[in-house]
This record gives structure tokens, sequence and C-alpha cells, in this order.
């Protein structure tokens, strides 16, 4: 095990975790950061790059599992590490990674299975809701995520959290034009289903049989799909609801939408 007590806080080594509050700097670095012992042995189970991990107290060094015991392990006690991070982290241990560049549907290993799904998120700008969504997307089985560059950070930390690691689990597709990634998702024949909040559309109870590879879209928190992506769609479906209720939180709404087409025909 490649463990080491770091002895200056301006050690290059230490670099990434410097400043962890400024967050938008993560986004364009290729790195990202993974706290909590839980978030870091998700992180060393999945396929992606560890630069090294960091911890408190060498008590708190996590397994490594096999292929990974040359990952650099640097030892900070605690006031130093929160003086390092910028702000009151007790969690003990954090990892750094390399994020995934995946800038086209064209990039993906797709299973080899007569069935696909795929979440389109646009502009889901809160990194919780964008988290949860990552998790239900996992947990029900979609086989990846295309979101577009005005969505929040799938890798932020807060993102990462609420995820609880799925984002480590499932390939997440990030472009700056979402409509040709749309019309890339047709030509690997996914048809297009927009999730609106429309009487006139189907509602998701009278989708009895799914095309074979399915492409779901979800829009905004507070505006839903821009009409442009709407109007790309193959069908528009939508989710009665009772009380005057006109909204789910997307996450939630993602996962009704799952489970109902993951049983579907």
């Amino acid at each position: 095990m490649n463990v080491e007590k770091m002895e200056s806080l301006d050690d290059p080594r230490l670099a990434p975790y410097r400043g962890l509050s400024n967050s938008r700097k993560y986004r364009t670095s290729g790195l990202l950061i993974a706290e909590s012992r839980f978030l870091v042995e998700r992180l060393l189970s999945s396929t992606l790059a560890v630069e090294s991990i960091l911890v408190d107290d060498l008590s708190k060094t996590p397994d490594l599992p096999a292929g990974r015991e040359a990952t650099p392990i640097y030892c900070l006690p605690r006031d130093q590490l929160q003086e390092l991070v910028g702000f009151n982290f007790h969690r003990g241990v954090m990892a750094c990674g390399r994020r995934p560049v995946l800038s086209d549907l064209q990039q993906i290993a797709w299973p080899d299975s007569e069935r696909l799904t795929l979440i389109i998120a646009a502009q889901v700008v809160d990194p919780e809701n964008l988290g949860s969504l990552i998790r239900a997307s996992s947990a029900f089985g979609a086989d990846a995520l295309l979101i577009d560059d005005r969505c929040g950070d799938p890798y932020s930390r807060r993102a990462l959290r609420v995820s609880t690691g799925h984002a480590f689990k499932i390939p997440i597709v990030e472009t700056s034009n979402l409509l040709d990634q749309l019309n890339v998702a047709r030509s690997l024949d996914f048809q297009l289903i927009a999730t609106v909040l429309d009487e006139s559309a189907t509602p998701l109870k009278k989708e009895t049989v799914r095309h074979r590879r399915t492409a779901l879209l979800f829009g905004n928190e507070g505006f839903g799909l821009e009409a442009d992506l709407v109007a790309m769609a193959d069908r528009r479906v939508t989710i009665p609801m009772s009380r005057g209720s006109d909204s789910l939180n997307v996450s939630m709404a993602a996962g009704v939408f799952l489970y109902h087409y993951g049983y579907m025909l």
C-alpha cells in the first residue's frame, strides 16, 4: 500500500483537494472529488481512473481492490485537511478521480441487448435533482444518460452524494448540442418520448407497448422541455395527477416512467 504522511499543505500532490468549495473549476479540469468512505469505495470499484486518496487518519484508509494497489494514499491531520479543502470536513476520507470523457452517444459501448433505455435531461440545473435522476436511472435499468451543458455538474460533490455514486456506474454523455445528439439517438434507432405536463399528451397508463430502444426526455425543474425538444420527439407522454398537482420532482417522474417502460413488452 502506497501511503505517505504529508508535511506541507503546499505539496503539489494535494492541489486537486485545495478549495473544494469552488466547485466550478472541476467541470473543466477533468477531475472529480468523492467524499466519504462509501463514495470512495464505489469510485474504487468502478472503471474510472483514481488519481489519489486523502485521509485524516491512517485508520480510515479504505481497502484497495485488485488493480488499485498502487493508488497513492496521502494522510493529512484533520485540522490541516479542513484548511486545505476550505470547510469543516469530518468524513475522514476523500478521493480524486478522472471524469469519463463522453460527448457523443456513439462513444458508448451499448450492451448487447434487444432492449435499451436512454435518459435525456435538458437544463436540470439543481445538482441534487440531477444526482437523484442519475440514481433513479441507474437503479431502474437505464443504459445511459445524455445531458446538455446547461444541466448541473453530474460529478459535483453534491450530485455525487445524492446519486450515491451511481454516476460511476452508468455512462453519462455531456453535450453542448442536444438537438444534434437527439438526431444521433434517432440514427441509433431510439424512439424519442417527451415527458410533458399536457392533458393532450398520451397518459402513461395507455402506453402498453414500447419500442425496443426508448429514449425518455426530461426538462427543467421550472418550465419543463423547451418547444424545439418536444417537436423533435416521436411521442408525448404525461403522468395524470390528482388533487390539483401540476408536477413531480424530475427524479420521481423519471422513476415512474422507467418502472413503467421497464416492465413493458
